[in-house]
């Protein structure tokens, strides 16, 4: 998909198109319209009977395509049409603001919470807006999140994993501080044993395991429930890691 608006125009006047065909992951030309941020063409499939409603393979809607690609104003355009539920559930029950966090589209995630976007609610996994938008690791958009009502700073995720941790994972050193600088806990530990040294190992980044051995309560040779340290974690893959 181009986003050529004369071309699918065309396609679309010879009436031998199916305006919600799919390709192989179930998608609609709409679909990956929105993805793209061709809302100029996303406005003319609509026109011309593309089904909003309709879901891919995953469970993914028009509206988690669009907070994926972030184009504001396709975002806007989706969020007006009739049928479009702004807290949608798509692949692994996530709704479209995780989606916006996790790639980084701060200006998405505010204008969906401007327009209801519930920030408090988790997927499949257990995790919430917070933990996509520090895996996503902008610190504008974490902060942005921080900064709304309901918001804990310590909730828990994937295998009681706290979104310090995962920013440690990634490799987002930044976000890091930020979530220690508005009082992340340090001390917790995740369902296997692991705490945030034992992540930022895991992510290899030297900068992020600095500043988390500069913190206080953080201990180099603890121990997970395997017994294993940071540096133990670092050298084997003996857990799943979603």
């Amino acid at each position: 998909m181009k986003g050529n608006l004369a071309a699918v125009k065309r396609i679309l006047d010879t009436c031998r198109a199916d305006v919600n065909c799919r390709d192989v992951g179930g998608r609609t030309p709409v679909m990956e319209a929105a993805f793209r941020g061709h809302g100029d063409v996303v406005e003319l499939l609509v026109s011309r009977g593309a089904d909003v409603s309709l879901v891919d393979d995953l469970g993914d809607n028009i509206l988690h395509c669009a907070c994926r690609g972030g184009d504001r104003e396709t975002v806007e355009f989706v969020l007006s049409l009739d049928g479009v539920d702004i807290n949608s559930r798509g692949q692994g029950s996530r709704i479209p603001v995780m989606w916006a966090a996790q790639w980084r589209h701060r200006d998405v995630v505010e204008l969906l919470v401007s327009r209801g976007a519930d920030v408090s609610l988790v997927d499949d996994g257990g995790r919430n807006t917070l933990y996509w938008a520090c895996r996503g690791g902008d610190t504008e958009t974490v902060e942005f999140v921080l900064s709304l009502d309901g918001v804990d700073i310590n909730s828990r995720g994937w295998r009681s994993r706290t979104p310090v941790m995962e920013a440690a994972w990634w490799k987002h050193r930044d976000v890091v501080e930020l979530l220690v600088s508005r009082g992340a806990n340090v001390s917790l530990v995740d369902y296997d044993g692991n705490n945030i040294l034992h992540w930022a190992y895991r992510g290899g980044d030297r900068e992020t395991v600095e500043f988390v051995l500069s913190l206080d309560w953080v201990d180099i040779n603890v121990r997970n429930n395997y017994r294993q340290t940071a540096a133990d974690v670092a050298r084997v893959t003996w857990y799943t890691v979603e």
